[in-house]
């Protein structure tokens, strides 16, 4: 499993609170990052959250995290990183080829939507999760 990860919603460090905040505590972030692929946002009663379809020629805004060398996670902590996304339920944790600020690629591991693209999804034509909710005003999921 790669060391990387790529966060485009609310684990980004720059909006992340509460648990998610804890969950993305140990490690490093290494700045502003792409990958090819569509970004809506789905409705919830308790607000919105994004889901990544990855592919194609749109480009999906996030940042790039590592584990810091020679770390080791604590324990449980992958696990509670795919519980708190849905893992294997609504999202599949999956490699996917990200394009950092400065040109190279790395593979990072991300959390991809699982279900089929419903009607209800709002398109984020630009790809950046909170570029869309700065826009639209709508509300965070808080869950």
């Amino acid at each position: 499993m790669s060391r990387h990860f790529f966060f485009y919603g609310t684990l980004r460090p720059d909006c992340a609170t509460g648990l998610p905040a804890r969950l993305i505590a140990p490690l490093d972030f290494l700045g502003e990052a792409t990958v090819a692929g569509k970004l809506f946002a789905k409705r919830d009663p308790r607000g919105v959250y994004p889901v990544l379809v990855a592919g194609g020629r749109e480009r999906v805004r996030g940042v790039l995290a590592t584990m810091p060398a020679g770390a080791k996670p604590p324990p449980g902590w992958l696990h509670a990183l795919d519980r708190y996304e849905g893992a294997g339920r609504e999202y599949l944790r999956r490699s996917v080829r990200c394009l950092q600020g400065n040109g190279q690629t790395v593979q990072a591991q991300a959390y991809l939507y699982a279900r089929p693209i419903a009607r209800d999804l709002l398109p984020i034509a630009h790809g950046d999760f909170w570029r869309f909710i700065a826009e639209t005003d709508l509300r965070v999921y808080a869950g």
